[in-house]
């Protein structure tokens, strides 16, 4: 893909396959006494040591700005409905079952404020193991939030995206939020070709991301790659291969922030 793309040491790669060569080499360490040959973990490795050192809170999964939660929910509800709404109908006169699939879910605020209030079964798969175990007790604790009774987090996997494989005809929704932007192109398409392969008939995958003006912007400290719209929309459809039914920008977030938009794939 012809993108250029800036990081936040002053670096400038000419395409994104020149920021994933950089990033698969090892940065040495300054020599310890702990150790002489030790080298930065990277990418992937780096993403997860980040995400192991914040709060297990809404707060900390949201950098500090826990307070834009309510308002991220209720874009992504509008956004859901403008994509299944019929589907979300039906389900809620219990014509249907509906599951969904939370992923990069951290502490559970998704699927808590958002997921769980239209699935009668959600799903939560993240490679930080504090994150996810915050997420569990929380969830299948004493109810305190407004959700449907009968509707239950059921399964917690600690793994990264990058390897996860979801499980054939148990999803109908597929919610990838601020996760996509630690995968790796090649492991992104991989990722959503899984997903899209084991979806149940007139299932979704629904992505909400930063994004940035043009090309792209990586972030050292949580090693993490901010894409444009353009950008995504290439790896989403013509890479991967789905086909984009709607996409809408998050309203009302902070203006010191990226960008937020989301998108709706199909098969």
């Amino acid at each position: 893909m012809d993108a250029a793309g800036v990081d936040d040491q002053g670096n400038v790669y000419e395409t994104p396959e020149e920021l994933w060569e950089a990033m698969s080499r090892p940065a040495p360490r300054k020599k310890s006494k702990a150790s002489e040959d030790e080298s930065t973990p990277v990418w992937y490795e780096a993403a997860v040591q980040y995400w192991d050192n914040q709060a297990p809170t809404d707060d900390g999964v949201l950098g500090g700005y826990g307070f834009v939660s309510d308002i991220d929910v209720r874009d992504s509800r509008i956004f859901l409905n403008k994509a299944m709404g019929l589907v979300l109908a039906d389900a809620k006169e219990n014509k249907r079952t509906l599951v969904a699939l939370d992923c990069g879910a951290g502490v559970g605020r998704v699927s808590r404020a958002f997921l769980l209030h239209h699935f009668q079964e959600v799903d939560l798969v993240e490679p930080s193991a504090h994150l996810l175990e915050a997420a569990k007790k929380d969830l299948w604790g004493p109810q305190k939030t407004s959700f449907p009774a009968s509707h239950r987090a059921v399964g917690f996997f600690q793994q990264g995206l990058e390897s996860f494989a979801p499980e054939p005809s148990r999803y109908d929704v597929v919610w990838v939020q601020w996760a996509m932007l630690y995968l790796k192109d090649e492991d992104a398409i991989a990722f959503l070709q899984r997903c899209a392969a084991v979806l149940r008939p007139g299932g979704m995958i629904f992505i909400k991301e930063n994004v940035c003006n043009q090309g792209f912007i990586v972030d050292s400290e949580d090693a993490s790659v901010t894409r444009s719209h353009a950008y995504n929309v290439e790896l989403f459809t013509k890479r991967a291969g789905l086909k984009l039914a709607h996409t809408a920008l998050q309203k009302d977030f902070p203006k010191q922030l990226f960008k937020v938009r989301m998108y709706a794939l199909k098969p």
